[in-house]
């Protein structure tokens, strides 16, 4: 069986175990984090087999990417709706009128339920993303538009993120930057993974990450810069992988999936746009992004 129909399989038993009352709270969260790790074993099974057929004398590489991008369309979407279910479950227990009042051992477990479930929600919302670069499905929705609007977007997602973390978030977005003809969606996405990368990878207290847009003609110049733990040259060289994550105690302390700089990359690609980094270790990481404005 493969780790992506045994994380469906094991989903599904959730689900199952939610409908009839036989969920075990105390072992919920484990059994959510055996998921995830389902999932990115099933990506790397996927890459590991790019690699043999790359290898491979005659490998039929664009038949299997292809295939396997169908595939993990289906099943990403197939995950999706149980795991709603999971969400939707533990919302009504957390509601004292649904099941009265909980003890703080039973409110702690359900709120390790809750964040794995978000956690598992944004996991595969990534692989969807990735599915779709890889696949080369990746639908670009053009449309006249400022940066100070998609800012103002950015910003919104990300300022819980940073007061969660107790980060400094700062937006210098001057007027009279170029008019952009571009999918502020995709864009935004660019953005919040590399703005969270900072705000993660950045010290608790005085982290903070910069948003800084300038115009330089008629392209848009904007540096999301952070005084974290920086990278070496060795780590800026594994920059953009699938799953690579830096050998670092802070890097590791927090569960990634070593998808959001690969998916940041990715869509500035599809988007036209250029993406350079400079990192310093124990001083920080700026990339610098970069989109042509309208003629």
């Amino acid at each position: 069986m493969s780790a992506l129909e045994q994380a469906k399989q094991a989903l599904a038993e959730l689900l199952e175990n939610a409908r009839v009352g036989n969920i075990i709270p105390i072992r919920l969260p484990s059994q959510l984090e055996a998921i995830q790790a389902a999932l990115l074993d099933a990506e790397k099974e996927h890459q590991d087999e790019i690699a043999d057929l790359r290898r491979r004398p005659g490998g039929d590489i664009e038949t299997v990417q292809r295939d396997n991008a169908e595939f993990m369309r289906v099943a990403i979407h197939d995950l999706k709706n149980p795991l709603a279910s999971i969400k939707g479950y533990s919302d009504l227990l957390n509601n004292p009128a649904m099941g009265g009042e909980l003890s703080p051992m039973q409110s702690q477990l359900l709120q390790v339920i809750r964040s794995n479930s978000k956690r598992m929600e944004a996991l595969l919302e990534d692989m969807s993303v990735m599915n779709r670069l890889r696949g080369g499905m990746t639908k670009v929705n053009q449309k006249m538009d400022m940066f100070k609007n998609i800012a103002m977007v950015i910003e919104k997602k990300m300022r819980p993120l940073a007061e969660e973390l107790n980060r400094q978030l700062e937006f210098d977005i001057p007027q009279g930057l170029p008019l952009l003809n571009v999918d502020g969606d995709l864009i935004a996405i660019v953005f919040n993974k590399l703005i969270e990368n900072g705000l993660r990878y950045s010290p608790e207290g005085t982290g903070k990450v910069s948003i800084k847009a300038r115009a330089e003609g008629n392209k848009l110049i904007v540096d999301v810069e952070d005084n974290g733990v920086g990278m070496t040259e060795e780590e800026l060289s594994h920059l953009g992988e699938l799953f690579y994550r830096a050998d670092n105690d802070v890097v590791r302390a927090y569960k990634g999936s070593g998808l959001g700089i690969p998916i940041a990359y990715g869509l500035v690609d599809v988007l036209r746009g250029t993406i350079s980094v400079t990192s310093e270790p124990n001083k920080g990481t700026c990339f610098t992004v970069s989109f042509e404005g309208m003629s």
